[in-house]
């Protein structure tokens, strides 16, 4: 495999975070908290975004277009989806089927984006959309970027999201639940073999989940351990052959992905596309994969609070 620059991302795979809810609705979890007033002056929030811009909001912005669907649901999370005026046409999710879309999240209509008149875009940091936070400067709109890598940039997402909203409370709680639930799902499987797993996005030939990716690391939290841990990039093609090279437990790779793995003898399970959303709902991603590297971990044991293990969101569960 020729090697590449570590970060480096092309137009296909940021379609991972771009559209990849775009294949089914998916659970968001618990409601989400209720809308705040926004009157009140507060010190002013200065954040830096995925890019290195730094922003000052003196106020919550009242006008969102999200280009992110994960910063769709992170804001629905939050209870802040109502500021939400604009969104792409991957964003499918039932709470904003009400809104426009400006169509896709790395070539959205500038026309539209103008027409919603948004205090605040937040657009996916990427080297490959260079041109669109360009137009948006010399349009005069505000723009905010986030890039969710790894599970730290979700966190920093999450926490950003909350803090420009001002929910600051809400994203604490939420990362709070987060952790809660990825120090159980660790506790339940930290004695257990690691089940040995790749995890296809699809294409031909496949594209892998490499090192430094929340796939990666959501599989590690599971008791998995992520074949391609010498890819080059966070993503990349490999070729069958390379995949039957390896010594694979199983296979991973979400429904409606067309893979092509003849003659491979390994078994492959569905997952969600929500396990490629790097939002709000990872430990519930997490824990999808955690019952399906060792299910027998979460049979007949107690969560914390004396009751049944939580279930995995039908949205999360495989075949």
């Amino acid at each position: 495999m020729a090697p590449a620059p570590k970060r480096a991302l092309v137009p296909t795979l940021l379609l991972l975070f771009l559209g990849a809810c775009a294949q089914e609705e998916g659970d968001t979890g618990a409601p989400p908290p209720q809308e705040d007033s926004l009157a009140g002056t507060s010190p002013p929030v200065v954040l830096e975004d995925a890019s290195g811009r730094v922003h000052r909001f003196q106020d919550p912005p009242r006008r969102l277009v999200s280009l992110v669907p994960s910063v769709s649901r992170t804001l629905h999370a939050l209870g802040a989806s109502g500021r939400l005026v604009g969104r792409t046409d991957f964003d499918t999710a039932s709470f904003l089927a009400h809104l426009p879309s400006v169509g896709g999240g790395l070539d959205p209509s500038l026309e539209a984006l103008v027409a919603l008149d948004p205090d605040l875009v937040i657009r996916f940091a990427g080297e490959s959309d260079t041109s669109i936070p360009r137009r948006l400067n010399e349009l005069g709109i505000p723009h905010f970027s986030v890039r969710p890598d790894g599970v730290e940039d979700v966190r920093r997402m999450i926490r950003r999201l909350g803090m420009i909203t001002g929910r600051g409370q809400e994203a604490d709680s939420l990362l709070q639940a987060m952790e809660r639930e990825l120090a159980d799902i660790r506790r339940r499987v930290r004695n257990r073999d690691r089940v040995r797993v790749a995890y296809l996005l699809g294409g031909r030939p496949p594209w892998v989940a490499g090192p430094g990716t929340f796939i990666d690391e959501l599989i590690i939290v599971a008791g998995g351990q992520n074949v391609f841990q010498d890819l080059e990039t966070l993503y990349g093609p490999v070729s069958v052959e390379e995949i039957l090279a390896r010594d694979i437990d199983l296979l991973l790779a979400p429904r409606g992905s067309e893979l092509d793995l003849s003659p491979s003898s390994v078994p492959l399970h569905r997952v969600s596309p929500n396990l490629e959303l790097p939002g709000p709902d990872l430990a519930h991603s997490a824990r999808a994969l955690a019952r399906i590297l060792h299910p027998q971990a979460f049979q007949g044991l107690l969560n914390k609070a004396g009751g049944a293990a939580p279930p995995v969101p039908q949205s999360f569960r495989g075949p």
